[in-house]
């Protein structure tokens, strides 16, 4: 065999150890990544996206909230959330959804223990609200700033809008069942809902003015219902207090 030959073959031999090698490199960095980047079966990606995003927006609100934080916490991969979900608003409206369910589950359980159209019952709505933002207060903003249409997430408008059915079914059984003119229930509505979602957001946002403990804040929504109730019951014929 001439030296030439040789040197042919010894090369020819290096090159393909050298590919196997490099085949070999590149099958183990696949696999590497496979596993840290798919730590989570495929059928439940969406729901341990909704719980870490749940999770954080309690802690830290919604505003830094985002999609490519979503899969680098979850150690998936970087596309993997946007197959679910396309913008962080349709993350964030199945969020809101939970909180719409949540509080409408409050607002029924705290108007069903008293009779409908009394002033207690009245009370107790505005109780359900103090409940949930004590439980959910980052959750509240998420539920409220923005508008949440069907045509963004349906269940979401339907959770939402079940909320705004029990609040306005409870204050026209208080104004039929006290006799109030019924031209009344947009405006007691209103005001009902500015004293509540006012103090939610001074809670919220400027709680050095607030001051909201769990006792404070249903000091607050009982002191100002009594008042505003006061003041429409006034409105009425025999002014005698239900």
């Amino acid at each position: 065999m001439t030296m030439a030959k040789l040197r042919s073959m010894t090369a020819s031999h290096s090159m393909i150890v050298t590919l196997l090698i490099i085949i070999l490199s590149v099958g183990i960095w696949v696999w590497i990544n496979h596993m840290s980047t798919h730590t989570i079966p495929r059928g439940q990606l969406k729901g341990a996206i909704i719980q870490y995003a749940m999770a954080y927006v309690e802690k830290n609100g919604h505003r830094d909230l985002n999609l490519d934080t979503v899969s680098k916490e979850l150690n998936v991969s970087h596309g993997a959330p946007y197959r679910h979900f396309k913008t962080k608003n349709d993350l964030l409206s199945s969020l809101a959804l939970d909180g719409f369910t949540d509080l409408g589950d409050t607002q029924a359980a705290f108007i069903a223990r008293y009779p409908a159209g009394s002033r207690q019952q009245m009370v107790a709505l505005s109780e359900a609200y103090v409940d949930f933002l004590v439980r959910r207060e980052r959750l509240y903003d998420v539920m409220w700033d923005f508008t949440w249409t069907p045509e963004i997430n349906p269940e979401t408008a339907a959770a939402g809008r079940r909320t705004f059915i029990l609040f306005t079914t409870t204050v026209k059984a208080y104004i039929d069942e006290q006799g109030l003119d019924p031209e009344l229930q947009d405006e007691m509505q209103m005001s009902i809902w500015s004293l509540l979602h006012g103090l939610a957001v001074l809670s919220l946002h400027k709680p050095e003015i607030v001051q909201p403990t769990p006792e404070r804040l249903n000091h607050l929504v009982r002191s100002g219902m009594t008042a505003l109730l006061d003041g429409y019951d006034m409105q009425r014929p025999n002014k005698s207090l239900h």
